[in-house]
């Protein structure tokens, strides 16, 4: 989901992700502003659900929200930048970087679009903002599409090649997908998304798409604002932006220094009249969302200790080790969809003090499920992976970042 920034709302026509419209827009209503008196109120997350209901999927006092590594923010009706994405955007602009420094016809790509927007803000992707959009050359789409998209494949990632105009225009790199439920009942994805957009610049020296996809097409950029491209750090990762993007975003987007903040999804158009109150929002609902994960886990963990606490052992710093397999998986790990699932097995390691999970083949749907919330609350745990050495393995090499070891043992 993309959050975009316009001066005059009903001028521009913004979609989910660069969706191109046939037809204009009609004129939006403003019904709400989500940030009116936001200084004058008692600041949480209860005033909050009130100000802007839109932005939960249940918006009662006593519903919680949780976060995930592995998913975000729960009971929300927009996606979360989280630390499986991010670990995700790591390795495909290593792939990148990489290819840059060892061929002999380097690639040249840059990061645009809402990505320039977040950059232009705080230096990292918009809230609410989880996914990422490049540029890359003509010239290079060939090399990309026969040598990078193989690559990018081979970890795991999934492409789609994009035609627009009887053109191919760009690649869409998405990751794994990793399913969630929501609180209205529907099943929720968190997928790392990168769009790949194939362009060149005209006789007038504008920047365009090799089939016409995607609003910059029609916004005219100049050469001079595009090249030379400039790195500059997002996220904590060195990436190349455009030469001047403060320039591209005010050509494609309005002046963002006199804007609102509004987003597109399924329950309607949410409105600030200031971007920065649009991140104390996001950010405290992050902060809060944590807090209440550490919270729930540490009372289970407690409640389930004193209920039974000849399970525990005597010494609290001795570390156990637990197997994951296929006899008790299901019990341990539930609904890897679920919440309380979620809940419940974090709650297990803290109460049985967890050392070390090892997993095997089995239960490869630990490592691809669970790992990158047990490494963000349980950093310390040491991870144990045992793959039976079968082709395709279920887990792909995504997920090595959160493998301390990688045992291949083959059948005799």
């Amino acid at each position: 989901m993309k959050l975009y920034f316009g001066k005059n709302i009903n001028k521009y026509n913004f979609g989910i992700k660069n969706e191109t419209r046939t037809m204009p827009m009609k004129p939006m209503k403003l019904n709400s502003i989500s940030d009116i008196n936001i200084h004058n109120i008692k600041y949480n997350m209860n005033t909050i659900k009130k100000r802007v209901p839109s932005l939960f999927i249940d918006n009662k006092d006593d519903n919680d929200n949780y976060y995930f590594a592995s998913t975000g923010v729960t009971n929300m009706a927009l996606t979360t930048y989280n630390e499986f994405i991010h670990d995700q955007a790591i390795l495909f602009f290593n792939i990148l970087s990489r290819h840059q420094r060892e061929s002999s016809n380097p690639i040249q790509y840059a990061l645009f679009a809402g990505n320039s927007i977040g950059l232009l803000r705080r230096g990292n992707n918009l809230p609410w903002g989880d996914d990422y959009d490049i540029i890359i050359f003509e010239k290079h789409a060939t090399i990309f599409s026969q040598v990078i998209v193989p690559e990018l494949e081979n970890f795991g990632f999934k492409t789609e090649t994009v035609i627009e105009n009887n053109a191919v225009c760009g690649v869409k790199i998405f990751g794994p997908a990793i399913q969630f439920n929501k609180s209205s009942g529907s099943i929720g994805l968190n997928v790392f998304q990168c769009d790949v957009f194939f362009s060149y610049f005209d006789k007038n020296k504008f920047l365009k798409n090799c089939g016409d996809w995607g609003l910059y097409h029609q916004k005219n950029i100049p050469y001079d604002v595009v090249l030379p491209f400039k790195r500059r750090m997002f996220h904590g990762i060195f990436l190349p932006f455009f030469n001047d993007p403060k320039k591209e975003v005010e050509i494609c987007y309005t002046n963002i220094d006199k804007c609102s903040i509004f987003s597109h999804h399924s329950t309607g158009t949410i409105f600030y009249n200031k971007w920065e109150n649009a991140y104390l929002d996001f950010e405290y609902i992050i902060k809060n969302s944590i807090e209440n994960t550490k919270k729930a886990i540490n009372a289970n963990a407690n409640a389930n200790a004193n209920s039974n606490l000849s399970d525990n052992p005597n010494n609290p710093f001795h570390e156990n080790e637990l197997v994951l397999n296929a006899n008790n998986k299901q019990k341990l790990l539930g609904n890897s969809a679920c919440t309380l699932s979620k809940l419940n097995f974090l709650s297990y390691l803290s109460e049985h003090n967890i050392g070390s999970i090892v997993a095997d083949t089995d239960a490869s749907e630990f490592i691809c499920q669970h790992a990158a919330d047990v490494k963000y609350y349980f950093p310390e745990i040491k991870i144990t992976y045992i793959d039976d050495g079968c082709k395709p393995s279920p887990v792909s090499p995504i997920f090595y970042i959160y493998i301390d070891i990688f045992i291949i043992r083959t059948e005799k």
